[in-house]
Formats: structure tokens, C-alpha cells, sequence
């Protein structure tokens, strides 16, 4: 069963940082797939089990990304 971990992130700015996030999240394992909107900073990840919040973090540090809100 697929889960579905909802976050808000800062930094966001264009279609680049959209791919970074997407390039960065992926690397976790488990996640299947990223969806990423710069406009609003949403992002969702589709993940073969509960990613946390900690993994998300960790995956995107060394950028300038941050977890606002994670629901």
C-alpha cells in the first residue's frame, strides 16, 4: 500500500528547485514518486511505507529547502 507524506517547504522558486526536490527525496528509500509545486512550496511523497520527518531533513540538507509544515 502506497503512503502519502504531505509537507510544506521554504526556498522554493522555480521549476529547478522542483527537480532538486524531487532528485534529493527520492534517494529515500522507499519513495516511489514526488510531486512538487514551487508556487506553494506543497510537496508530496508517495512512499511504499511512513517516511519521517527526520528522513526528509536529511535528504535535503546541504540546500537551502526547509520543512515548514509537515501534515
Amino acid at each position: 500500500m502506497i503512503q502519502t507524506t504531505t509537507l510544506q517547504l521554504s526556498g522554493l522558486t522555480c521549476g529547478a528547485c522542483e527537480k532538486i526536490i524531487i532528485r534529493r527525496l527520492k534517494t529515500i528509500e522507499g519513495v516511489q514518486d514526488v510531486r512538487v509545486f514551487a508556487q506553494n512550496g506543497q510537496t508530496s511523497v508517495f512512499a511504499s511505507r511512513s517516511i519521517s520527518g527526520d528522513e526528509i531533513t536529511k535528504a535535503l540538507r546541504d540546500t537551502h529547502y526547509k520543512v515548514v509544515h509537515m501534515g
